[in-house]
């Protein structure tokens, strides 16, 4: 459903002069766009585009760059879409432009809010790591050592907040545990790798790695398995892509928290087909209230790695696979 400025309620999709779908044409701006995540968010989309009779297509970008982000945006937009999908890696970026499309008619939605929230709605996901404390503590050595979190990059409230309430209840409830200063990323590989086997290095009691994304759960996988030191160190990663999958499978990975890719995906494409339906004379569209229920996580071990929720919610490399 769509809140449009100057109603006071909410209108819903489908109504007599609701738009048809099959003239509805959305744009999705998305950066990091070769991460097996955004690869799988994009399939799913796809998939409930087609399936919902709209046409979508993808400005995209491989980098987080501001620069490049503002390109794929501004090539999104000449287009005139009738709703846009956006995954900001920077809160404030976008905010101005965005308040701009939803004044014209244009709902957005986006991977994360902006600052300030001018967008339709975002997608939240249930990343809050108050929920997984218990789950994580079961991992933790009982010898204690060292641990150290890594993120991709500093000022995203919504990555943070997976993390930093495991290290928190570390401090709280294991004195026998060091927690290292956060090592950050940017989402490199080869980066968090060659972080990760310096800390090895300089650390050899480190026992405990909480990587917050995928490149990060791949990397510290790599380096912790180049020092032979695989299910001697904990690693409790996000994200289920290939390669973290194919690390869970051989031990070097403890556990997963999968993010539901294609569930973000279709759930982007449903917000925006609705927004655009109830909304078919382009008046200003206010942000949606309530928010989004947060869509949850999947925990994936190598006990449970076969189910069929496990092999759901594993992303892909493309959308053929």
């Amino acid at each position: 459903m769509v809140a449009l400025a100057g109603c006071s309620g909410q209108a819903t999709g489908g109504g007599s002069g609701s738009a048809s779908a099959s003239d509805i044409k959305l744009a999705g701006v998305m950066a990091n766009a070769t991460d097996p995540y955004w690869i799988s968010v994009m399939c799913g989309a796809d998939a409930q585009a087609k399936k919902s009779g709209v046409a979508l297509k993808w400005y995209t970008t491989p980098t987080t760059s501001t620069d490049s982000m503002t390109q794929a945006f501004n090539s999104a937009t000449l287009t005139n879409p009738d709703g846009l999908f956006l995954n900001p890696f920077q809160a404030t970026q976008f905010s101005t432009q965005v308040s701009q499309l939803m004044g014209k008619g244009v709902p957005v939605v986006t991977s994360t809010p902006l600052d300030p929230a001018t967008q339709y709605t975002d997608i939240p996901l249930a990343t809050d790591g108050s929920n997984f404390v218990d789950e994580f503590m079961k991992i933790l050595p009982d010898g204690g050592g060292s641990m150290v979190a890594l993120g991709g990059i500093t000022g995203i409230p919504v990555l943070d907040a997976t993390w930093k309430p495991l290290e928190e209840a570390v401090q709280n409830q294991r004195s026998d545990i060091t927690v290292l200063p956060t090592e950050y990323t940017n989402f490199e590989v080869t980066k968090t790798t060659q972080i990760v086997s310096g800390l090895l290095l300089a650390h050899p009691d480190l026992s405990v790695i909480i990587a917050s994304t995928g490149p990060e759960g791949q990397g510290a996988a790599a380096a912790v398995q180049q020092a032979g030191k695989a299910g001697k160190v904990k690693i409790w990663a996000y994200d289920a892509v290939p390669a973290e999958v194919d690390a869970l499978k051989s031990g070097v990975i403890t556990v997963l928290a999968a993010k539901p890719a294609k569930g973000m995906g279709e759930k982007l494409v449903n917000e925006l087909v609705d927004a655009v339906k109830a909304n078919p004379g382009k008046k200003a569209v206010k942000p949606l209230s309530p928010s989004l229920d947060p869509l949850p996580l999947t925990i994936i071990t190598k006990d449970n790695i076969d189910s069929p929720e496990a092999q759901a919610a594993m992303y892909k490399s493309t959308c053929d696979n």
